[in-house]
């Protein structure tokens, strides 16, 4: 299975999401995680695990530009989970992690600028099905501050849209930025129990999703 982490917009969460994901498919089988992202901020992340106790780790790999689609579909037929961090824009890296992927998801917060970029996103997620008819793409509501309305006011963008969304929804949480930072996942990190629900109801989504996947083929 091969999911892709995808946004034409910087800064939505995508690493912090795709780094969550690639460590808990490593708890179930050889798991392999692509970063290509300029940034290369997952490879970082798995540089500072690599000096830890934390165990088990998606093996990392940087790929650039039409390399993520080129070189990850021959890597990827050894592992039994594939997961790219796509970078911040419409690119040759983007558009090559939605050719490859099984699933898409697409992490979201609540302001204009994210849903501005949304619109872009989808739209090259239209394009790019002509080509890969059986990728699955949802939005991810993440980065929420249940304090505020704009939960409900994003809620209301996505279904006027009718655009495909997960019903996990990841909050602004100070443990997924220090787990990170310890080369860890909230799971690990275990001092945020809300966190750690949040990301179990993402997988519990995304497995759903494979079944559906495997039955239809």
């Amino acid at each position: 299975m091969i999911v892709s982490i995808i946004n034409t917009k910087g800064g939505v969460g995508k690493t912090t999401i795709a780094i969550h994901v690639a460590t808990l498919f490593a708890r179930g089988g050889p798991t392999l995680l692509i970063d290509s992202d300029l940034q290369a901020s997952a490879a970082s992340w798995a540089a500072w695990r690599r000096e830890t106790q934390y165990s088990p780790s998606p093996v990392t790999v940087c790929l650039i530009g039409k390399a993520v689609f080129n070189e990850g579909r021959t890597l990827s037929t050894n592992y039994q989970y594939t997961v790219v961090d796509a970078g911040g824009r419409d690119s040759h890296a983007f558009r090559s992690a939605l050719l490859l992927a099984d699933v898409g998801i697409v992490p979201i917060g609540a302001s204009s600028l994210d849903t501005s970029a949304l619109t872009d996103a989808l739209t090259v997620v239209d394009e790019a099905k002509d080509f890969n008819p059986k990728v699955r793409v949802k939005a991810l509501m993440n980065r929420i501050d249940t304090r505020t309305k704009d939960t409900g006011e994003l809620q209301a963008f996505l279904e006027e849209h009718h655009i495909p969304v997960f019903n996990a929804r990841v909050c602004e949480r100070v443990a997924y930025r220090r787990s990170v930072n310890q080369g860890c996942i909230v799971h690990e990190f275990g001092k945020d129990p809300a966190a750690t629900a949040e990301i179990n109801s993402l997988m519990h989504e995304i497995d759903s999703l494979k079944k559906e996947l495997a039955y239809e083929d």
